[in-house]
């Protein structure tokens, strides 16, 4: 699979929330062919669900994708219980790996300041490359 934390740290470099990011790298790096429609989704839950500072837009790219591969468009397909325990899998390891799910705990920078970025870039782009060892291990993905 194709570097994911370098094309993480691109798109978050040319302006892509957290969210996005996570969205649009595994959309290419698997050829999901997302339509922009996903994008346009993803894009509220950065800066921790509008910069509300909950949820990190990171770890909810994540489920977003997890639920691509995983998830399903009718009841009659799978039950849930097929589903999130994918998700609060990871959840949990991301819990463990940062110590936190919270945007505002995972980064106490100040909001628009470089060290804010370059602080989400690297966890962006570690998340990045926990997701692309999560999907493998889990067989969501070859």
């Amino acid at each position: 699979m194709e570097n994911v934390r370098t094309l993480a740290e691109t798109y978050h470099g040319e302006g892509c929330n957290c969210s996005e990011t996570i969205v649009k790298t595994f959309n290419d790096v698997l050829g999901l062919g997302l339509p922009e429609i996903s994008i346009r989704m993803a894009s509220g839950f950065g800066g921790g669900m509008g910069r509300s500072g909950c949820a990190c837009g990171a770890l909810t790219g994540s489920a977003l994708i997890i639920s691509a591969l995983a998830g399903r468009v009718t009841t009659e397909e799978k039950p849930l219980t097929d589903i999130y325990p994918y998700v609060h899998e990871f959840h949990d390891r991301f819990r463990k790996k940062f110590g936190a799910t919270c945007c505002r705990i995972l980064n106490r920078k100040t909001p628009g300041t470089p060290e804010f970025h370059n602080h989400c870039t690297v966890l962006i782009a570690d998340t990045a490359e926990m997701l692309d060892e999560f999907l493998r291990e889990k067989k969501l993905v070859k």
